[in-house]
């Protein structure tokens, strides 16, 4: 809330600053070639230009000059403010602006006004060199650097009071004479002004010398994420770290230094700097659509090969890595399914979790200089979420097809063991009543007694009457004709007359299921039911049927030895085949010695019959 408040008062500031300056600028003739006038140059340096053989001049191009590289600082700050609020390189770059304007007043004849203007010179320079010691983030992590900055803070201001505390611009004698007024002024007194100037650029130039070997070493030692990051401010200040050498070489007045040439430089080397951050936003903006372009490599490559190398290019992070949770082991396990640990307290790695419904699905870890940019880590995150998404679902769905592959295989496998059931019983059951029947009324043929065919046609008709009893019987397991006349509980009932041992029947539905679930349920009651009889020792055996909501829960329990465990192709790898096949799912609990329980949840949609 401060930041968007405070980003429209300091560019309007900025506007009226820059109207102040055109509006004080003396454009005299004397006031446009006066030494002291010349903005952002020292005493020493002012007056050493006014000596050369083209005396700089004061005129428009140069005003424009220096108002748009104040202003390119002030909205290019602003504009870093505005897209990394937790960073201090914007808002120091665009306080730079400010007193880059206000050291403008220089060109005004007012006393007040240029004494305010000749303050000013220097200070917008130790906030530059904050951002770049600071970098990425602006802000001082070591007691060296505070005390750098301090340093450069003690030269803008004392240094370049003291230099002017005894000077006179009015007193000094030049080719062409000032007429400004210095209110800072105790005496003039060359013999000691020119001392304190020396040392003062003596000392600028010991900073320069300090800053361009921090930058020399955080090179060399930088990783790649860090050099694509630091380049535009790197090479920025390298050309105005050579312009400043170059101005304080005319005050102690190297032979041959060509003065004018080298005092219009020093406004495109400042405006370098917001050209800079302007590069590192456009580098910004095109990570952010490298990341989305990232998007489209998933699917068309392993995730570990398309989409991570896509990340690490939008970074410019060649390190960059994705690792994947298990939650198994309880680690992360990387593109070769080694565990890695996340690094900790490291200031050359760092690591992001990445998190779906606040679980751990994976690990970011990346070199620690993209801290400094969260936003573009957030996006670099939610891509890797999607990523990590698409690969599970891929994963979920290939073990899904896999068990529909194993299921279609049980299938097969669980008909050709029913049609080979069918066929034993067939066999082994009506076919030899219908045999034994036959052979006996062709007996009944030939009998001559009536008492003998009279047996024998009895004897034939009660085969005939077993044979279709246990086709009865055998239809009634394949497909019972009651269920579909008259409803899954009397089919249970039915099915419960019939059984071996006791079974009681719960039902707290009450009402008809579609066909499908209906003939589901009372398929998987009839094997689990044969089961307990065959298998359990079991002395009584509970059904019950429930609804909750959307979906019916069967449960059959027995009192049997328990110990069930299902195998390929059996009986209770069918049930669940059957139960899944529908949408549901089955659940065995069989310890040893504590019976059996079978429970099938299925879904049972909207539509339900009355």
């Amino acid at each position: 809330m401060v930041r968007r408040r405070a980003i429209p008062v300091l560019i309007a500031l900025a506007a009226v600053l820059a109207a102040a300056v055109v509006a004080s600028v003396d454009w005299s003739p004397a006031a446009r070639h006066d030494p002291a006038r010349a903005l952002l140059l020292g005493p020493r340096e002012s007056f050493a230009a006014a000596e050369g053989p083209f005396l700089p001049v004061f005129g428009t191009t140069e005003l424009i000059l220096f108002l748009g590289a104040g202003m390119a600082f002030v909205v290019s700050g602003a504009v870093a403010w505005q897209f990394r609020p937790h960073d201090l390189t914007g808002p120091l770059i665009l306080a730079a602006g400010l007193l880059w304007l206000l050291g403008g007043l220089r060109r005004s004849s007012n006393p007040v006004l240029f004494t305010i203007g000749v303050v000013a010179t220097n200070l917008y320079l130790p906030l530059l060199l904050q951002a770049v010691i600071g970098f990425p983030t602006g802000r001082l992590h070591h007691r060296w650097e505070k005390w750098f900055i301090g340093a450069t803070w003690f030269l803008a201001t004392a240094g370049v009071m003291t230099e002017w505390m005894f000077v006179d611009p009015r007193a000094t004698v030049t080719l062409v004479p000032s007429t400004s007024t210095n209110l800072l002024l105790i005496r003039h007194d060359p013999r000691l002004a020119d001392p304190i100037q020396l040392v003062v650029g003596a000392g600028a130039l010991v900073l320069v010398a300090v800053v361009v070997a921090v930058v020399t070493v955080r090179w060399r030692r930088g990783t790649p994420a860090y050099r694509a990051g630091f380049a535009p401010l790197a090479i920025a200040y390298a050309i105005a770290g050579l312009v400043t050498v170059a101005i304080l070489s005319t005050a102690i007045r190297v032979p041959g230094s060509p003065y004018i040439w080298i005092l219009n430089l020093r406004y495109p080397g400042a405006a370098l700097f917001p050209l800079a951050v302007a590069i590192g936003l456009v580098r910004y903006r095109l990570a952010r659509a490298a990341i989305s372009d990232a998007m489209v490599e998933i699917g068309d490559v392993p995730l570990d090969v398309g989409f991570v190398d896509a990340l690490r290019r939008a970074v410019r992070d060649p390190s960059l890595v994705l690792w994947t949770y298990s939650p198994e082991d309880g680690c992360y396990l990387d593109a070769d399914g080694t565990p890695r640990e996340l690094p900790r307290r490291s200031r050359s790695r760092a690591a992001t979790i990445v998190e779906r419904e606040g679980r751990p699905v994976g690990a970011l870890v990346y070199d620690a200089t993209l801290e400094a940019q969260p936003e573009l880590l957030a996006a670099v995150r939610s891509a890797a979420i999607v990523a990590l998404d698409h690969e599970r679902l891929r994963d979920s769905l290939r073990e899904q097809l896999e068990e529909v592959r194993r299921s279609r295989e049980r299938i097969v496998t669980a008909g050709d063991m029913q049609r080979k059931r069918l066929e034993r019983d067939l066999h082994d059951g009506a076919q030899q009543r219908l045999v034994a029947a036959s052979l006996l009324l062709r007996r009944a043929q030939r009998a001559d007694d009536e008492m003998d065919l009279r047996k024998l046609l009895g004897d034939g008709v009660a085969e005939l009457d077993n044979a279709l009893a246990e086709l009865r019987e055998l239809a009634r397991g394949v497909y019972p004709p009651v269920l579909t006349e008259r409803g899954l509980v009397v089919a249970l009932k039915s099915l419960a007359e019939r059984a071996p041992l006791p079974v009681r029947i719960v039902d707290r539905i009450g009402t008809r299921l579609p066909a499908a679930i209906e003939l589901a349920v009372y398929l998987i009651t009839a094997e689990a039911v044969t089961n307990a009889a065959k298998h359990s020792g079991a002395s009584v055996v509970d059904i019950e049927l429930d609804r909750n909501d959307d979906q019916m829960t069967l449960t059959v329990r027995d009192d049997g030895c328990g110990g069930a465990e299902p195998t390929p192709g059996s009986g209770l790898d069918g049930l669940a085949d059957r139960a899944a096949a529908l949408g549901g799912y089955l659940v065995l609990y069989s310890p040893p010695d504590r019976g059996t329980t079978v429970t099938v949840t299925l879904p049972l949609g909207t539509v339900l019959t009355a």
